[in-house]
């Protein structure tokens, strides 16, 4: 066995970036052995920080493969259906798996008290099944090596007989480690929260998947969900843009169960989701014209790949003049606008849910330092450049979730970044689900409002709407409060399968743009401006998993492959 030299510098970086913690100040990296990690608490426990770093990059997701984007890149293949059995949609996470395989067959003989090693066991069964859970969602069966084998031995092994036997292999690792979890961890650590929000999602997403047995899962999906909201650690946080926008609140946010945390140290805007979601613009690059109206106080320097759909912005609700929560195109003020005239910005993006507000840049809101205009001829129009359209939105909208405006943005400059990847509020939803599942709408209702009032702002849904109706709902608030969190597509996949479709409607979404008149008292939702890559979308039932990659299979015949591919 080699040293563990370069896995202790690697674990020293994912400590200061992660875990938000000095665990190491021990001298020279290159002076420690695998013997010597498994005689410390503190590498032990910095080992665990690497595996759980892999881990987290796995759950961390864009929404470029739904409804919710429209994008100039990095989704044509998926949402095309030109992928074949050929593409690997990351299949090979056996190292990372190794790494956890490894804790749990050297903790037992290590010098620790019986404590300190029932919670690094119980750390490491919990990634392990954290990696499993992101690549039982991209290909069911999974080959499973639950022991630690050797680096040069033979890894052909075959595929679970069935998708439950993946999920359920899954469940055990959780439903074992989560009592010897601590409660009170940081944000980038393993708690006991993330083993009971983890164990919720597993068993929900997997009932969707599995032959029999669904009435099970979601008993165990509720379990842990009533388990996590037991533990009274975590509530919803009331500023919803600070969770996501602002890293110094997100630090102490009381909702945030795991996050994966980025150092200033080491982090720059282009190693971030903002290079890619902030817009390419500045005042020398925009016509005479615009400028003269719109001036551009602040550069952006982006380089954009997604920007919100038009259909996730409607998704949006309005509280109306009667208190009463409606669609923007059936409120009074657009009704009113209708018949009377005025601006689109009263007309539609008055009294919105208050997370349009945390999540969307509009035609006339502020951005940065700016007051920014997405109307025609604006700052921010696809056509006010005077050299090019490249880096300008594409469907009339641009993201603030996930963006920090503290500071101007360029590629180099450094920068503290975060990901949520488990909060109480997607636990609230994922509950909502289950008891929407199990026919117990009244709960439902009870947990959507939960989210729908402290993070929407919005009025409390009546517990006597039709099941039907309140199924409606939760999609809406799902969609809406989960939004850039990489929940989307995989919730999509879920109830259409779940529902027995062939095919996931919100996955051949055609996206549109949102065109504003110069004056800003009219608009049109048209086709988009300029050609989008990937904006005709396919989809057919084989894509509910991915291809196990040929490449793989030439190397392990033992390997089977999924329907359709």
């Amino acid at each position: 066995m080699k040293k563990l030299k370069n896995i202790v510098i690697m674990i020293i970086l994912a400590v200061a970036a992660f875990a938000c913690t000095d665990v190491l100040d021990k001298g020279p990296l290159d002076k420690y052995s695998e013997n010597d990690v498994w005689k410390s608490t503190d590498l032990t426990q910095a080992f665990i920080y690497t595996a759980l770093k892999n881990a987290t990059d796995m759950m961390i997701w864009k929404d470029n493969w739904t409804d919710n984007e429209a994008i100039l890149e990095d989704g044509r293949n998926i949402n095309f259906e030109l992928i074949d059995r050929y593409h690997d949609a990351g299949w090979n996470v056996y190292g990372d798996i190794r790494r956890c395989n490894m804790v749990l067959t050297r903790v037992p003989d290590a010098p620790f008290t019986e404590v300190e090693k029932a919670n690094f066991i119980a750390q490491a069964k919990t990634i392990r099944a954290m990696i499993y859970f992101t690549r039982a969602r991209l290909f069911g069966k999974l080959m499973l090596v639950k022991d630690l084998i050797d680096t040069d031995a033979d890894m052909t092994f075959s595929r679970t007989t069935t998708i439950k036997e993946t999920y359920d292999f899954i469940i055990k690792d959780l439903q074992e480690a989560v009592s010897d979890l601590h409660v009170d961890e940081p944000t980038g650590a393993v708690s006991r929260g993330v083993g009971y929000a983890l164990l919720g999602e597993v068993a929900l997403h997997g009932a969707a998947y599995i032959e029999n047995g669904q009435d099970d899962y979601y008993k165990i999906a509720a379990k842990a969900c009533e388990d996590l909201f037991a533990l009274n650690k975590y509530s919803l946080d009331k500023d919803y843009a600070g969770m996501f926008n602002n890293y110094d609140h997100s630090l102490s946010s009381s909702e945030i169960i795991l996050a994966q945390w980025r150092s200033q140290e080491n982090t720059t805007f282009s190693d971030t989701w903002m290079q890619r979601l902030v817009p390419n613009i500045d005042p020398s690059k925009l016509t005479h014209e615009t400028q003269e109206k719109y001036p551009l106080v602040e550069e952006c320097a982006g380089w954009p790949q997604r920007f919100p759909s038009v259909s996730l912005v409607n998704d949006y609700l309005v509280i109306d003049e009667d208190g009463q929560a409606k669609e923007w195109d059936q409120t009074s003020y657009y009704k009113d606008f209708l018949t009377n005239g005025g601006t689109v910005n009263d007309a539609i993006y008055k009294n919105r849910d208050k997370r349009f507000y945390a999540s969307i840049i509009y035609d006339g809101c502020s951005y940065f330092a700016n007051t920014v205009w997405l109307r025609e001829g604006g700052n921010l129009y696809y056509s006010s450049k005077s050299t090019e359209v490249w880096g300008m939105p594409v469907s009339g909208y641009v993201y603030r979730k996930c963006v920090y405006e503290a500071k101007r943005l360029l590629n180099s400059e450094k920068t503290g970044y975060h990901y949520t990847l488990l909060r109480l509020g997607r636990s609230y939803l994922n509950y909502a689900e289950v008891k929407l599942r199990q026919g117990d709408k009244e709960k439902a209702i009870e947990y959507i409002n939960k989210t729908r009032v402290d993070h929407g702002g919005l009025p409390e849904l009546s517990k006597s709407i039709s099941l039907e109706e309140a199924w409606k709902e939760y999609k809406r608030e799902r969609r809406v409060d989960l939004v850039s969190e990489g929940d989307r597509y995989w919730t999509v996949l879920r109830w259409g399968k779940a529902e027995g479709l062939e095919v996931v409607p919100e996955l051949t979404v055609t996206q549109k743009f949102m065109k504003i008149a110069p004056d800003g008292k009219s608009f049109e939702i048209t086709e988009l401006p300029i050609y989008v890559s990937d904006n005709e979308r396919t989809f057919t039932s084989k894509r509910y998993l991915f291809p196990v990659p040929q490449g793989e299979r030439d190397q392990n015949s033992n390997l089977d492959q999924n329907e359709g591919w």
